[in-house]
């Protein structure tokens, strides 16, 4: 059996031992067992030694008492087995929170470009673009009466409003792709 096949059974059987934890707790210890294992031979071959697969495995013992360590650790809060990291519960909390700003300011961002657009149709003149503060500061907004006067630093009319539907769909569509890949990370388990 190769060396990779040996490591994915290895996984395979630890992640049916991890049965106790959620799939995401699971997932997460697959996951560090899995790096834990590939530093070890990444490290092994830089120094120049050939990687023994069979001997990395058998120092982390068997998987059901390696699972078993990690259910105790996750559980109940006991140490990690030895030479292995924690599983941070604090990192799921960030990242949850993470995908949700990030969900947040992009479908916002790009659904208020929408609405400014639409809000252009409707009140022409009534958005406008234009930089204050010797022009360190660009704004974007709707006024109550529409503007009558030329400025050199204002820009307006109806070009806003393809231009804010178009850059409202690429964010709105980029914030999509961009939570589909967390997502899609977080779910499956890296096997070899």
């Amino acid at each position: 059996m190769s060396e990779r096949n040996v490591i994915r059974t290895y996984l395979t059987s630890l992640n049916r031992y991890l049965a106790p934890l959620s799939d995401e707790e699971a997932g997460e210890v697959v996951r560090e067992i899995e790096s834990h294992i590939f530093d070890v031979i990444d490290s092994q071959e830089m120094a120049g030694q050939e990687a023994d697969v069979a001997r990395i495995l058998a120092r982390l013992g068997s998987p059901r008492e390696l699972a078993s360590q990690y259910v105790s650790h996750v559980r109940s809060g006991t140490p990690p087995p030895e030479g292995l990291s924690a599983i941070a519960t604090v990192r799921k909390g960030l990242s949850r929170t993470f995908y949700y700003s990030l969900a947040l300011f992009g479908f916002g961002f790009g659904l208020a470009l929408f609405a400014l657009a639409f809000v252009n149709l409707l009140v022409p003149n009534g958005v406008a673009i234009w930089s204050s503060a010797d022009g360190n500061t660009v704004v974007i907004g709707l006024m109550q009466h529409p503007i009558n006067s030329e400025q050199a630093d204002t820009l307006r009319g109806f070009w806003i409003t393809p231009v804010a539907l178009i850059v409202g769909y690429i964010i709105m569509l980029t914030t999509h792709k961009v939570l589909g890949f967390i997502r899609q990370t977080k779910a499956e388990p890296r096997y070899v």
